[in-house]
């Protein structure tokens, strides 16, 4: 299991930018596709419990949820 974990829906722009920095970077990561539109996980709600939006990035168990902040 990757270190690295990001959490996204496909048709977000937002997420596909988090997605290509970190393959530019080399980073291994692993994707974990939300249905946000209909049945949000727990995960989802644990990580961003404020916006309860995607993308975000899990790192050792500390997570990110602006995807700005993201690619810094």
């Amino acid at each position: 299991m990757s270190q690295v974990t990001v959490l996204g829906f496909w048709p977000s722009p937002f997420v596909y930018r988090v997605i290509w920095a970190l393959k530019l970077k080399g980073v291994d990561y692993e994707y974990v596709e939300e249905d946000v539109l209909h049945n949000k996980s727990d995960r989802l709600l644990k990580y961003n419990p404020v916006h309860k939006k995607v993308p975000v990035l899990v790192h050792a168990g500390k997570p990110i949820a602006e995807s700005a902040v993201m690619l810094e």
